[in-house]
């Protein structure tokens, strides 16, 4: 939306000023790039034997390195569900099935550690690397 704003002077004569023109766009710009760039994700560092919970904004990642636990097995699995919209009397009732890949981890203490992936093939990359990971671990 801010980016309409800037380049709305450009093809229409406006008698805003341009520093007014500035604020309107810049504003939404940047609460728009604060909230693409905010997400939250783990880290591990297998030869660290650490793991890191994240929380990011402006893509600078706040979190704390803890010690990771023993890791007893991993395992891929995919949980399938039905989904359905709740009914409002305006819009259809939709109902859909979705698929979630999980890269599971069992951890010392009966412990979990889930990993959910829309798609089949990033799920396969992370147990691949988590693999990988743990023959160095």
């Amino acid at each position: 939306m801010g980016l309409a704003v800037w380049i709305t002077p450009f093809f229409l004569e406006v008698e805003t000023p341009f520093l007014k023109i500035l604020l309107v766009g810049g504003i939404p710009l940047l609460l728009g790039l604060g909230l693409i760039s905010t997400f939250s994700g783990t880290l591990i560092d297998f030869e660290k034997k650490k793991i890191k919970r994240y929380q990011s904004m402006l893509w600078v990642k706040t979190g704390k390195w803890e010690p990771l636990p023993g890791i007893n097995h991993a395992e891929l699995i995919h949980h399938t569900y039905q989904h359905r919209n709740l009914p409002n009397g305006i819009s259809p009732t939709i109902s859909s099935e979705i698929t979630t890949y999980k890269c599971v981890l069992k951890l010392e203490g009966n412990e979990l550690l889930v990993f959910d992936y829309a798609r089949e093939k990033d799920a396969i990359r992370a147990l691949a690397q988590i693999q990988k990971g743990l023959q160095l671990y």
